[in-house]
């Protein structure tokens, strides 16, 4: 698969031979970017499949930059540098890059490190996904659960008749149960 790779760069030459070795490995070097661009505005025009920074050490700037981007157009990052600062390395981490690269601008390794970066983000990626809907319907049980009090209380029914007329309204409405629960609830809060 062929990547579309925006290169932000810091060398001139380091950042020439990263282009060259890209390309070499079947890729696109989209654009290429100084430092101190704005990443989630360079990411939105070029829309990169991989973002490939190279910088001899790692500022505060440029990491806030890279937070802002995975915030708001998360994309795999491959950080080449030569600062290997542990504090620096987990605020790496935490600012959204995939692989972290110390001392290694290998021409023959940089294939096989965008590759792994990309799986490792794409994973990331689902497992995120997973834990949203995994949260959300924690969240819509509990606002179920909640509203079946809330009708057993105030039809004095037991509880499988109080899911048995939250599961009616939600198909004569054509709705999630979970959105008819937290319908309930507002309704109840509003009464109350």
């Amino acid at each position: 698969m062929q990547l579309k790779v925006l290169l932000v760069k810091d060398s001139p030459e380091r950042s020439e031979l990263l282009k060259q070795s890209v390309q070499t490995f079947g890729h696109n070097v989209v654009a290429e970017v100084s430092m101190d661009s704005d990443l989630v505005v360079s990411a939105g025009q070029h829309h990169p499949d991989l973002l490939l920074v190279d910088s001899d050490s790692l500022g505060d700037v440029l990491l806030s930059r890279l937070h802002d981007l995975s915030q708001h157009r998360p994309l795999p990052v491959v950080l080449f540098t030569e600062d290997d600062n542990r504090r620096i390395i987990k605020k790496a981490v935490r600012a959204g890059v995939s692989a972290y690269i110390v001392d290694g601008l290998d021409q023959h390794r940089i294939g096989t490190i965008m590759d792994v970066a990309v799986a490792r983000f794409h994973e990331g990626e689902r497992l995120r996904k997973e834990l949203n809907e995994t949260r959300a319907s924690l969240s819509e049980r509990k606002a179920v659960e909640r509203a079946k009090a809330i009708l057993m209380k105030q039809r004095c029914c037991d509880e499988p008749e109080a899911y048995h007329a939250l599961r009616k309204m939600a198909m004569d409405k054509n709705l999630r149960i979970g959105q008819v629960a937290e319908n309930v609830i507002a309704v109840a809060e509003l009464l109350n």
